[in-house]
């Protein structure tokens, strides 16, 4: 498949080329136009219930059951570990209900025609928001959620009858295509701005979204439309954005964009929250869409494909494995607008984890399925959607053992693995007070739920003589939210 992909860009940049060789009179030179948004919210949060992850079933001055149950408490799994609860850095904190967000952006485009028709261009998208709250190492070093961040970073290039080739940080074909995610109200409903005011507790995210798939530094190719039909492809090698090779201090590591095996492959590869620690490698996604209109009905559908390999794991000898599961994905979506109506939903399904993770061997494939609604009436445009989501749950994501290659994350005498279930749905509203200032107001509500597992000691994701655990759980977050969004 990759070779198919790559041989198909070849052929399209080499036409892109011969045109380029056309004498380029009445060029136009290169224009920089700077742009982005500037978004500023009040928010009202409740966060309540257990984390999903292994927690000692039995801790000390608690009652049996306790952890994380009282409203807005938020506590990690060793927040109550002797030694590890006292002091400013204890995972364990009560939590208010109201804050402030800001969210600025800005965005640098270069664009330039030459008279035969090719476009060529980039994009840079920085963001001051990228962190989740202040990142500190030792109390003194430390860097601040409002620290620039280069979002996506891009070139392109662009011919009317060949299509375009974009090369760099960037959303993949599924990603710019899709159908079906309706999102264009508010700050987007269950995939808007309540992300910002809820913390991470259970990972309570909903980015298992086309463009959640990441901007991953890749190259793209989109097709000219024929007859309402177009197709797109992508490939990236890794998880890895940006330049050098991702090796931190230089030193060989889960963390380096070229790495085919590392140590806790099997463990860090599950979900693609770890960032560039996950074992995904050469991902490529198709698409093709359609676009009509059939009696002022505007129609829209699309099919996707996500695949990719997996990172090995290393064991202590030296030797790899392979545990994880390559993604196998299809993401299917439509929607139609009619006279300021627009309805859509989405399925995906196949061996992916929540956050585009990988699976590992023996894991049950997921699936999803999303529906939204907007309606726009002069300045003002309401809507709402829904997500849910059944995928493999947290109980199975143990560790290899580094010796034996043993990938049983939930040990013989058991109670087994369960499924987790996520469910969220938004409701919000935009009114346009003055060209490119909105209003906005927004509720959103999130939930995860999964059914508790009993880990016994002496498995392979608790050392010999550790306490018997307890994996799974509910998590569920509520945000209201007002402010407005200025875009320029």
């Amino acid at each position: 498949m990759r070779k198919i992909l790559l041989g198909t860009t070849a052929v399209v940049a080499a036409g892109m080329l011969s045109a380029v060789a056309t004498p380029a009179v009445a060029q136009t030179a290169p224009t920089v136009r700077i742009g982005g948004s500037m978004a500023a919210y009040w928010g009202y949060t409740l966060q309540t219930g257990r984390n999903i992850t292994a927690a000692p079933s039995s801790v000390t001055g608690l009652p049996t059951g306790a952890i994380g149950q009282a409203t807005n408490l938020e506590r990690s799994t060793t927040a109550f570990v002797a030694g590890n609860n006292t002091g400013v850095g204890s995972s364990a904190a009560y939590m208010g209900t109201t804050d402030f967000v800001v969210l600025p952006a800005i965005n640098f485009l270069v664009d330039a025609k030459l008279a035969n028709g090719l476009a060529y261009g980039a994009a840079i998208q920085l963001n001051m928001n990228s962190l989740e709250g202040r990142q500190v190492v030792q109390r003194r070093a430390s860097a601040p959620r409002t620290t620039v961040s280069i979002d996506e970073a891009w070139i392109y290039l662009r011919h009317p009858t060949f299509g375009e080739i974009r090369f760099g940080d960037e959303d993949g074909a599924i990603g710019l295509m899709n159908a079906g995610w309706i999102s264009g109200f508010g700050t987007g409903g269950v995939f808007g701005a309540w992300e910002q005011f809820a913390t991470r507790a259970g990972q309570n995210r909903t980015t298992t979204t086309p463009g959640g798939i990441g901007d991953n530094s890749k190259i793209v190719y989109l097709s000219p439309q024929y007859f309402g039909f177009d197709f797109g492809a992508s490939f990236s090698p890794n998880l890895g954005e940006g330049g050098a090779s991702g090796c931190p201090n230089d030193v060989a590591s889960g963390y380096c964009d070229r790495s085919t095996a590392f140590r806790g492959a099997s463990a860090s590869g599950i979900t693609a929250a770890g960032g560039f620690l996950g074992a995904r490698r050469n991902e490529y996604q198709l698409t093709a869409r359609y676009r009509g209109n059939f009696s002022g009905v505007g129609v829209q559908a699309t099919v996707g494909y996500l695949g990719s390999g997996a990172a090995r794991d290393i064991l202590n000898n030296g030797a790899t494995i392979n545990t994880m599961r390559g993604l196998d994905a299809w993401i299917f979506g439509a929607q139609a607008s009619y006279m300021g109506v627009t309805v859509g939903a989405a399925y995906s399904t196949g061996a992916f984890n929540w956050f585009w993770g990988n699976l590992r061997r023996g894991d049950r494939n997921a699936q999803q399925v999303t529906a939204g609604i907007t309606y726009t009436m002069g300045p003002l445009t309401v809507g709402g959607n829904i997500v849910s989501g059944l995928f493999e749950g947290a109980s199975r994501m143990g560790g290899v053992d580094a010796v034996t290659g043993a990938t049983a994350p939930v040990a013989a005498g058991t109670s087994g693995a369960a499924m987790q279930r996520r469910w969220g749905w938004g409701l919000g509203m935009n009114y346009t007070l003055a060209p490119g200032l909105d209003l906005i107001a927004e509720y959103a509500y999130h939930s995860i739920r999964e059914p508790f597992v009993q880990q016994a000691a002496g498995s392979t994701t608790n050392a010999a003589g550790a306490l018997q655990s307890v994996v799974g759980g509910r998590n569920q977050s509520q945000v209201l939210l007002v402010g407005t969004r200025l875009a320029f």
